[in-house]
């Protein structure tokens, strides 16, 4: 009786630790799906946020004149460019935090 107990208790343990181990490196058939489909809608997301924040820049009666480089990785915005004054530099990044998205702003604009 003493032996079928160590050995159930054997194999319990040994079937938890195999569920731990698949878990970590992933190889029960629901690891990674979350983070697979966040990677490509990420590109995704990305890129329709940059036009957003283009097609805002360029309806804006001052910044729209301006050829300014926008990149969005992860929700980050990057602006790059050449504008006219501080205060236009200043006004493009407020608007492109206005922009529904946008979770950070680097403002690399450079005044003329």
């Amino acid at each position: 009786m003493r032996r079928l107990g160590f050995a159930a208790a054997t194999v319990g343990a040994l079937v938890l630790l195999a569920g731990c181990v698949a878990a970590v490196i992933g190889s029960s058939p629901h690891s990674g799906t979350a983070a697979d489909t966040r990677a490509r809608s990420s590109a995704g997301t990305d890129a329709g946020l940059a036009a957003a924040v283009q097609s805002r820049i360029a309806a804006d009666a001052a910044l729209g004149a301006e050829a300014l480089e926008v990149s969005v990785q992860g929700g980050a915005v990057t602006l790059r460019g050449l504008v006219a004054s501080s205060a236009e530099r200043n006004s493009a990044e407020r608007l492109v935090r206005t922009v529904a998205g946008v979770t950070a702003v680097n403002n690399l604009l450079k005044v003329k």
